[in-house]
């Protein structure tokens, strides 16, 4: 299987977990022998950005994003904060996920013009886990489109991902038997 770094994992309408059902999993690294690492873009909390700013006592920020919403990004480090933020290299993926303060700060008081993705933990997968939920048909998977992570109001991230596969009625997907991945 080739890297899934820069796709969506939209889960399918099976998926019982509630901490996935509905699910836009946005995938920042995968490695198949090492795992992959993501962020639920779709899951906003009911708090701000400027919950969360002042939460870590920064109180320089943009005040564009005060009114920004923070999301659960996942289980995993559900205590910490994640900045979603472009690499800043090219050559490289899309975007990264990181939980160094600095970079928070300086992102935050900064003057760019990128939108700014916070989230309360993030989606860890171990070597070949992610691979054995989408052969059992837990997962669809797209190219991942940055403009549904920022552009999109996050309560139809999840229906406009499954529009990036053509997909208009999640009803009409088949969840019989196993995929072969």
């Amino acid at each position: 299987m080739t890297s899934l770094t820069d796709y969506f994992l939209v889960a399918m309408p099976t998926v019982a977990d509630y901490a996935f059902r509905g699910s836009v999993v946005y995938v920042t690294n995968h490695d198949v022998a090492n795992g992959a690492v993501g962020v639920v873009v779709n899951k906003p909390l009911n708090r701000t950005l400027r919950d969360a700013f002042k939460d870590l006592d920064i109180s320089e920020y943009n005040p564009l994003w005060a009114d920004a919403p923070l999301y659960w990004g996942g289980p995993m480090s559900a205590q910490s904060g994640f900045v979603l933020h472009k690499t800043g290299e090219p050559d490289r993926h899309l975007y990264e996920l990181t939980n160094n303060r600095n970079v928070l700060t300086d992102i935050a008081a900064s003057d760019q013009k990128d939108n700014l993705f916070i989230s309360v933990g993030y989606v860890g997968w171990a070597d070949y886990q992610i691979e054995n939920e989408i052969k059992h048909n837990n997962w669809l998977v797209v190219k991942a489109d940055p403009g549904l992570i920022f552009d999109v109001d996050a309560s139809v991230r999840y229906h406009e991902a499954l529009g990036l596969l053509g997909i208009k009625n999640p009803g009409q997907l088949y969840c019989g038997g196993e995929v072969f991945a």
